[in-house]
């Protein structure tokens, strides 16, 4: 069982103690038995959970409807009853969480991306200019408050033109902020990382959840104040939240949008790699003593045969 299995057992379990505590006439032998299982401290916390969550629901029946939450089934009724009562208030905060979310909410993100191997630049409304890389796809939602972007996944250029509103671009746990200003981001799996080509930005984290909705335990602190960047400076944020600040050649970072990419003494596997984001035909090094081997220089994107 991995770390979200264990995580949702945990909730279901919850819910199921939850509806159970609710009866009236709930004897000293279930809350012995309770209290025996929230001794446990991911389980209280599990608990606590749930608690929120329906508070959440129930306010927001209230302010929607006028109506508090009904009272759960009583014990008479058979175990699976309660069980059925649990779910059915962690689907009701979803539905809730989701519309309170969404009240008032702008129109629908729009959606570019790009195949392997393909290259797309994008104009937007207030003649920012997106150049999404091999594998990318991103979502541009703009409101008069605020210009947002959240980049699913891959790698983009930004050249953003200046206006009152801040172009904000979130990726993984960051959050990269700018006004008028030119800077690439590229959300790998194990983390990110941003390049400041021109002007000024400010890198903000915030800690990733293992569970939906904002609930759950942290993977890593916050980083709420940011880090303002200057122009070829690249900081890579990685999946545990530590952060590593490295200087770069701006041509070097643009390298991609000639269709080649740039190595400085880096492994063959982390070349392979990289080069294999460009290409269906996949390269393999299975020989770890080959794959330690370092190298440097350009080579072209979308031709494994020849690399």
């Amino acid at each position: 069982m991995n770390d979200n299995d264990e995580e949702t057992g945990r909730l279901d379990a919850a819910a199921r103690w939850y509806s159970e505590l609710q009866d009236p006439d709930v004897d000293l032998e279930t809350w012995d038995a309770f209290r025996a299982w929230e001794r446990d401290p991911d389980n209280a916390e599990a608990y606590r959970q749930i608690e929120a969550s329906l508070a959440i629901v129930d306010r927001g029946l209230r302010a929607g409807r006028g109506a508090a939450l009904p009272k759960p089934a009583r014990r008479t009724r058979l175990r699976t009853a309660a069980w059925l009562t649990g779910l059915a208030a962690a689907l009701a905060l979803a539905t809730t969480v989701f519309a309170l979310a969404n009240a008032g909410a702008s129109p629908p993100p729009l959606t570019y991306a790009t195949a392997v191997g393909e290259q797309r630049s994008v104009t937007l409304a207030d003649g920012t200019v997106i150049t999404l890389n091999t594998d990318t796809a991103l979502d541009v939602a703009y409101s008069p408050r605020e210009r947002h972007v959240t980049l699913q996944r891959g790698q983009a250029l930004f050249e953003v033109e200046k206006a009152k509103a801040p172009f904000i671009v979130a990726a993984g746990t960051s959050r990269t902020r700018a006004l008028g200003t030119q800077f690439d981001i590229y959300a790998q799996p194990a983390g990110v990382a941003v390049t400041l080509l021109e002007g000024s930005v400010s890198v903000s984290t915030s800690p990733e959840q293992k569970s939906l909705f904002g609930f759950g335990k942290a993977t890593h602190p916050a980083d709420p104040k940011g880090r303002v960047l200057a122009p070829g400076d690249r900081l890579e944020i990685a999946g545990d939240g530590s952060q590593t600040v490295s200087r770069v050649e701006p041509g070097a970072a643009l390298q991609w949008r000639s269709g080649s990419v740039q190595f400085d003494d880096v492994t063959l596997a982390d070349a392979v790699t990289e080069l294999n984001r460009y290409s269906t035909t996949q390269i393999r090094v299975p020989n770890p003593d080959l794959a330690a081997e370092r190298l440097s220089g350009t080579f072209p994107t979308g031709e494994p045969e020849a690399f």
